[in-house]
Order: structure tokens, then sequence, then C-alpha cells
């Protein structure tokens, strides 16, 4: 901070030297003592369980979302991070000689203030961001440095201050890489990002000084390359040869063509570019008698043939959901299962019939019932009491059936069971969320969120996945039946519907048009396109003014203070458009109102189209309310305030810009699918309601956007490349045109997609199935490979694949490029990185892998080594093997002392006294069957041979109650 100070103009280099070594004297002269330690939880995590320790430990900084340093009494710091620990959070003691920012400083602070009081304060002559107070607060004097001596340091506040004011670019002058990481934690996500450090520990200087220039030069930053390395000169070129790698994107090799095919092909080429004499050359010589009748032909055989390729493009990006019964699956028994709820009405009672339901089947059912608060903390302290040693089978979140508004209660659910250590898939339920039914209206169309946030669960957290389903209102025996069946049937769905005809399964399914001919959508009146200056509204609003809208109302945050948005409205008025740019933040109903009451009357309101939206992409277990809150009120709040306020308004269009990520979900955007996914479903709640409304579930839209260069890229490897924007707006013209309202239009490869993550939904497109479809001459897994290979090359062999998927990951040319021993941040991972190659791994393994692997096991190297102990492990030691058994048939002999029927029941009456010690039918045989079994025991007994044949004749005699006692005794089986 001081060192900024001075940067930025505010003191001189003397006055920043003299508070440097002012501060260290004066500390010096602190007792020794105190502790410190890193937190790896929120502040609002922390600051609860610091009550009772007031005056004695304090929060020292608040560095990143979920890093907080507390410091204080040595003791009581301990203390406190002993209870963090407990409670699954990482810690981290911290080396110091004394508790900084804590009370611990108390004692110097005067003596400090009156020792600088003397320093000079000028105005900054660059802007100041106040790690004191994380906002533009310049230091103006004495009070302001005692203050941050003592205060807690708000880095994570100022990170954000900067990003807010549009810094993208971050070099960490320091001695190490620190500061880096905490500004890639706290903007995680964030497009356009680039924090690199200047200098790094034990690297040299001019190494990681001049990568640190290049990292900023390759993402756009200014670098003074004469200022680095001087004036630049003629050298002579290398000697050696080329080595002739290319660096460019290659078009992908087309397919082989049968002649035929490919004789049309130059066909419809030549009429592509109206070339008339290679037309009558490749015609023949006949040709040349009709030239003139070809030539007038030409345009319109060009014509025809680009309208019926655009035809085939759009009709091969357009999909729409449908849902289908579910067949055969039956439901398993037993096990046990955690329900989740709060004590309103309709959640209790679900609560009830499905405890019910899952009890008639062997299960035991434990229910967690919250006090409707849903932050973390509060959620975790409500689940630690339900932890157990092992997972459950099932947890089930009843809580999107409460009526309450939506505030990510079930990330925070997520989170709570992580931290509460509570195993088990989750399963997310709603109710009116989807319309899997004719009939269905889609009354809680905020509960599509939960359909949203399950793609991405299942993304990075496949372990976690167990489903989402929709339930009916109101519980009955047979909708629990139905319930219970998609809890634990054998159908392998995660999207299912309870609905009176059954149980539905989500699909998607293609949906080409019916119509021949493109529509185009020139409506009349007044057009507003909210995101109107960004990348799709201005792509939208050029095809509208080309249509001849009369009146275009383009809304955006900064209006015409966008940047491109005074060009944009010369443009579309120079189309013949009249333009309005409004600057509105269109989740602010009064602004949005007022922006409204401003339609001139004689251009009155038709349609709307809805396109704003913001990122702010981030693992599941980094997402704070504020995070996701931010995200909603631009997408979705956004378009809860454009419905409410034009309801009453006679719209012929009412279209929102969605996205296929609410359907698939993508690893790191659990904070924009579920509000996509909102966005899907208030179309069919509007349409129900008899109003105008088109959601459009969007893949990639080529160019520009709100996604960075690095979202856009992993766009392209999971499966969806781009998207050329001017069909996608006539894919926009055509499902307006023709009343859809809900419509998926993406360019995708489904084999890709499907490689990446199978999922049910994609079960019906051909080019998905045919990807899970094994070819014949495929080669065994990686577990046949391995184990076929001699023990000194299977490490070779599974190196050689995780590097290749490695480099995929970080887009290296070759695998040559990954540094086996170097750490995978170090190598440019990221959170969504990690999670990417977790994927892949799991894909190539077979195994299920957790989404800590790449942090677990920081380096190739490492990592190597792990999956080869997952996949070949050392054999088991016999005797743990004998144990484990014996552990198993204690368990099954003492459920078949019960009677039968009660087996399983939390109730049922104990076996009779001086019953039969096995009450189920067949008993006798297992008995026999025992008897046989210590028999040959004993025949390997080390025992004298008179002993082993009087223990044998004892056991040739014993009743069935000395045979189990014999068991119990002497294999300690109960």
């Amino acid at each position: 901070a001081i060192a900024a100070a001075h940067t930025a103009g505010i003191l001189t280099l003397t006055d920043a030297a003299a508070l440097v070594t002012t501060r260290a004297r004066l500390m010096h002269t602190l007792p020794p003592g105190g502790a410190m330690t890193a937190i790896n939880a929120t502040e609002a995590q922390v600051t609860p369980e610091l009550a009772s320790y007031e005056g004695r430990v304090t929060i020292a900084a608040a560095n990143t979302p979920t890093s907080t340093v507390i410091s204080g009494d040595h003791d009581a710091v301990t203390h406190l991070t002993q209870r963090f620990r407990q409670q699954g959070h990482k810690v981290r003691a911290l080396t110091v000689s004394h508790a900084f920012h804590s009370p611990h400083m108390d004692p110097i602070l005067d003596d400090f203030h009156k020792a600088i009081d003397g320093l000079t304060h000028t105005p900054p002559s660059l802007t100041f961001v106040s790690d004191l107070t994380g906002t533009l607060t310049p230091p103006d004097g004495p009070d302001y440095w005692t203050a941050h001596l003592r205060n807690p340091v708000r880095f994570a506040d100022a990170t954000r201050t900067l990003h807010d004011h549009g810094a993208t670019t971050y070099l960490e002058i320091g001695p190490d890489g620190i500061l880096t990481g905490l500004i890639r934690d706290t903007l995680d996500g964030t497009p356009g990002l680039i924090a690199v450090p200047v200098l790094r520990r034990d690297r040299p200087e001019p190494h990681t000084a001049l990568t640190a220039a290049a990292h900023t030069h390759t993402h756009g930053a200014p670098v003074d390359w004469t200022a680095v390395h001087g004036p630049a000169t003629t050298v002579d070129l290398p000697t050696y040869a080329f080595q002739r790698r290319r660096h460019w994107v290659s078009p992908p090799k087309p397919g082989q063509a049968e002649p035929y095919d490919d004789g049309k092909a130059r066909f419809w080429d030549i009429v592509s570019r109206g070339d008339l004499d290679a037309l009558v050359g490749t015609l023949g010589p006949e040709a040349g008698n009709v030239r003139r009748s070809l030539g007038e032909a030409l345009p319109v055989l060009a014509s025809w043939h680009a309208a019926g390729d655009t035809r085939a493009t759009l009709d091969s990006w357009r999909y729409r959901v449908a849902w289908r019964p579910v067949e055969d699956a039956a439901p398993r028994s037993g096990g046990r299962w955690l329900l989740v709820r709060t004590a309103r009405q309709t959640p209790a009672a679900w609560a009830e019939a499905l405890r019910r339901a899952l009890e008639e089947r062997g299960a035991g059912v434990t229910e967690a019932v919250l006090d409707g608060t849903t932050g973390p903390a509060s959620l975790t302290a409500s689940l630690q009491p339900l932890r157990t040693g092992t997972p459950y089978t099932g947890v089930v979140s009843l809580l999107g059936l409460d009526d309450t508004p939506y505030e990510g209660q079930d990330v925070a659910l997520l989170q709570a069971l992580d931290m509460a250590e509570i195993g088990g898939p989750l399963w997310l339920t709603t109710s009116g969320a989807v319309a899997a039914a004719p009939s269905d209206r889609v009354p809680d169309p905020a509960g599509a969120r939960a359909w949203g946030l399950g793609g991405v669960i299942a993304a990075e957290r496949p372990e976690r996945w167990g489903g989402v389903v929709d339930l009916p209102p109101t519980p009955d025996t047979r909708r629990a039946a139905y319930a219970v069946t998609a809890l634990t049937g054998r159908h392998g769905e995660s999207e299912l519907a309870v609905r009176s005809s059954g149980l539905l399964a989500r699909r998607l399914v293609h949906a080409p048009s019916r119509n021949a001919t493109l529509a185009e959508w020139a409506p009349a009146g007044t057009v507003l396109v909210t995101g109107g200056t960004g990348a799709l509204g201005a792509h939208v609003a050029r095809r509208l003014a080309r249509r001849g809208v009369p009146h275009l109302l383009l809304v955006s945050r900064r209006g015409l203070g966008a940047p491109g948005a005074e060009d944009l409205r010369a443009e579309l008025t120079e189309l013949g458009a009249r333009v309005t740019v409004a600057a509105c933040d269109v989740a602010d109903r009064d602004a949005l109102a007022a922006v409204l009451a401003a339609v001139p009357p004689e251009h009155p309101l038709t349609a709307v189209v809805h396109t704003a939206a913001v990122l702010d992409d981030g693992l599941l277990g980094s997402l704070t309310p504020e995070r996701q809150a931010a995200v909603r009120r631009v997408k979705a709040d956004g378009a809860l305030a454009l419905h409410e306020l034009t309801r009453e308004l006679p719209l012929t269009a009412f279209v929102l810009f969605s996205s296929v990520t609410g359907l698939i979900g993508n690893p790191g955007q659990g904070n924009y699918a579920p509000d996509n996914a909102y966005l899907d479903a208030l179309a069919e709640h509007r349409r129900s309601l008899g109003l105008a409304a088109t959601s459009i579930a969007w893949g990639h839209w080529g160019g520009e956007g709100i996604a960075g260069a690095e979202a856009r890229e992993g766009l392209r490897r999971g499966g969806f490349p781009p998207m050329t924007p001017d069909l996608a707006v006539s894919a926009l013209e055509e499902a307006v045109v023709h009343g859809e309202t809900r419509l998926v239009v993406a360019h995708a490869d489904w084999a890709t997609v499907g490689a990446v993550r199978p999922h049910p939904l994609l079960a019906e497109l051909p080019e998905a199935q045919a990807a899970e479809r094994p070819r014949a001459d495929e080669e065994p897994d990686l577990l046949e490979r391995l184990a076929a290979l001699p023990e000194s090359e299977r490490r070779l062999k599974l190196r050689s694949l995780v590097r290749a998927e490695i480099a995929d990951v970080l887009g290296y040319a070759s695998a040559d490029a990954v540094d086996d021993d170097r750490g995978f941040r170090d190598q440019g991972f990221t959170s969504l990185s990690a999670v990417e190659l977790r994927n892949r791994l799991t894909r190539l393994t077979g195994t299920p892998l957790p989404s800590t692997l790449v942090f677990d096991y920081p380096t190739p190297t490492g990592l190597v080594d792990h999956l080869l102990r997952v996949l070949l492990p050392d054999p088991e030691p016999p005797l743990t093997a004998v144990l484990a058994l014996l552990d198993e048939l204690e368990t099954l002999l003492g459920e078949l002392r019960e009677p039968p029927g009660a087996a399983g029941e939390p109730n049922a009456p104990a076996a009779p006294a001086g019953g039969p010690p096995i009450a189920q039918p067949g008993g006798e045989a297992v008995v026999t069957r025992l008897r046989r079994l210590v028999d040959a025991v004993e025949s390997v007994d080390s025992a004298a041979p008179g002993e082993h044949a009087a223990a044998t004749a004892d056991l040739s005699s014993a009743s069935d109650d000395e045979l189990i006692s014999f068991i119990s005794n002497e294999l300690g089986i109960s």
C-alpha cells in the first residue's frame, strides 16, 4: 500500500521510506506473540465464530471471497483454527512475528500517529484503490495509515473495485506471485482477465519479467519493447533447417465423397460463384447452344441453392425438448436417505409421503428441517449433527418446494453438505417448473433454476449428482410411489417429472422447420432490445432495421456511453430506422417503467427482445449469494420486470435470449445456467397465460459477445463450434414468426458433447448415440490395456495418455510441452481447466475421480502415480479379505435371525427367545453349510489329532444354538 501511494504520487520517495521504517521500528518494540491463520471460508462464515473472542481475535484480511485471515491471541487463534478444520475448512497457520491487524497493534498506534504526522500527502496522479476500504479512498494523513496498521486488509474488495472500474490487466510487482493468485481467485471466470507476477521466488528474474511482459502483450496490453530489450537490430537467420511447424488453425478435412457427390459439389460451387463459362464447360459441348438461357437461369439457381443451404443449416441447428415415459424402472430397496426441507406445508407433506414410500421399501429415512435461512453457514450448522461415517444412498432437497423467493439455496445446500462432510448423491425437487405434459402451465418458472443448476453439478461434481425431479403440488400414495421410482429406479435418468400418467424423462430431439422458405420478421411500432448496444443486441437491431421496423429502442446499462453505441445508432439510422438509445438497468423496475412510458405513442411498443446478460463464472464451491444475485439481476430479474411491466400490452413478440448451458451445463457456469433455464420456463409460463413468448436457448454465437476468448475456445473444445451471427438471426426470425415457445438453436458436435460427459438428455440424438456405440475394432478399455503390459511399461503408457489429455486442455500442439514436475497452476491451469482435465481422465479411465484431483496431486508426475494406484492397486492381503467377508457374513446372519418380513423394519419384534437361530425359510441349509465350513477350518488346524476329533465330534452333534454360539465365540461373529 505504501509503495502504491508513492507510485500514485501521494507520497514522495523520502516520505514513503520514512513511513516504512517508522512502522517497522515501532512494531519491533512490541512484545513477541500472537498468531495468524488463513481460513478457506468467507468473511460471513468467520465473523460469527469470533463473537466469543471479542478483543482477542479479529479478522486481519479478506484476501478473496473465500479466503479470510484471523489474527490475535495465540491460544484463541489456535482454538478457532481447530474448530474450522473440524468443520471441513482448509486452514493454514501463518509464520509471523506478531499478530498484525489485531488488538496486538494497539500499544503503538498513538506513537505511530505522532511520528508520521509531518508527512506530506498530495492528491494522487493515478487512480488509487485502497486496501483499507476497498474503494477509491486515497491516503490523506496519519489517521489513514494508523487505521491501515490496525484494521483488516480488504484486498478482495479492492480487487473487485478495480474490476468494476474497467481494470483487466494486473501485474504483481513483488517478490512472488501471492497477490496474483488472490486476484485470480477473486475474479475467477472473468472474461479477458490477465494477472501475472513480474517476479517469482526461486526463478531467474529476467525470465519471469520477460514472461510477464510477453503474457500481457499476447493479451493485447501495450508493452514498450524498446524499453525492455533496447533498440532492435538486424540479425542473420539461423543456418539450420526450419522446423515447419504450423501455428494456423486448419479447416476440418471433408469426408470421403463418392464421385457423383463430388460432381454435384463442383456443379453447385460453379453456380454459387455465378461462373457461366465454367458452367458451360462442365455441362459439355451441347450447353453452348443454350448459353444465353443458362446465363438467365444462373442467378435463380444460385439463389435457390443458397436458400437451400441456409435452410439445411438452420434445420441442423434446431432442437426442442420432449418428454418420454420411463418404462421398466423397478425401484431399488433399502439404503439410507436424507430429506432436507423447511417447515412449510408443501415440503413437509412431500417429506412425509416420501418417508412412508421409502420405508415401505426397506429404506431408512432421516429428515433435516431447516429454519428457513439458506446461507451455507446456517445450513452447515443444521446438517452437522446428521453426519455419519458413510455416505447416504441419496440426499433429497425439498427446498425447491418452498414458496419463498429463490436466493441460491440449492448452491448453498451443496456447499453446506460438503462442509458438513455429508456424502451421497444430491437430488433436487421442484413443482410446476417444467412443462412435461401438454396441460402443464409452469406456475413456478423460478423453480426451473434447479434444472439449469443440475447440469453444472453433473459436470463439476458427478459423484455428488443424483438428479432433479418435478413433482405435483400435493402428494398422494401413487405420486409418492412414482417419486420414489424416480429416486431409486434402475432407469439411468437424471431429469424426471412425476405426472398423473406416470414418470417422464427429458430428451432433446431434432426440430427441423416445416416451412421450405425462410421467414422474415418485420414488426410494426417500437421494438425494445435490451443489451441493445452489445454484440448480440446489435445483430438483432441491424436485421430489424433492414426489415423496416419504424422505431428501435435500444436499452443498456451505459446507453450511449457504451463502446460503439454512437456508431451503431448512426448505422441503424442510415438503414432507415428511428433509434433511441436509453441508459437503464432493466432490473430496476422504476427506471424501466420510465423508459416504457417514454415510448412515442405514434410507434407503440409491439415487441421485446431481451439479450442482456453478464457472466461471472466460477466453480460451485466459490459461488456466493452476492455473485449469484449479480448475474441473476441482469438476465432473470430483468426478464421478470419486462414480463410484469408489459403483460397488459398487446405485444406480438416477447423474445428471450437463453443459452444451451441451461440444458447441458458446463463447469464453472453454476451462476449462469440456472437463469437461462428460468428464461425457458418463463416463456412457457407466459404462453400458458395467452401471452406472446419465445425463448431460444442459443449455442455459441460467432464473433464478440459476453464470453471472452478463453470461454469461446472452451465452447469449441466442448462441442459447440461458433454459429454465423447472420444465420443465427435468421433462426430467430423463423422462431418468432412461427410462434415457437421454446427452441434450442445450436451448432453442436454431439459426439464431442457426449464424450465430455454422457447425458441421458441426448439419448434420442443419432449423432450422440453413434458416439456411444462401441466399434468392433475399438481398443479395449484402459485397465485391460495396462494389465496386458509388462509391469515396467505400465507407467510409461499411462504417462503418455495423461500428458496428451493435459496438452489438449492447455491447448498445446504436442504433449512434449507438458512439464512432468511443474505444478499444474504454474503450467496455466485454472479451476475450470482442472475440472475439464478431471472429466477427461474420468472418461479415459472409466473410474469416478474427485473434483479436487488436480489440487490433491498438483503435478503430472504425482497425478500419474495416483492414477496407476487407482487402476492397478496392490492386491489385498488374504487375511484382510477373509475378515471383510466375515463382516459381511455377520451382517447377513443378523438379518436371517429376524422373522420373515421384519428385516430392516425399525420397530420389528426381536426373534423370540429359544426360537430357531435362523428364522427365515431355508435356514437349515445355511446351518449345514456353516457346519461344513467349521469342519474345513478344523481340518487344517494345528491342534493334536485327538483334540481335533473331539472338537469335530462335538460340532457334529451340536444343536443349532450351540453352533451359532461356537461361531460367535471362535470366529468373532455375533
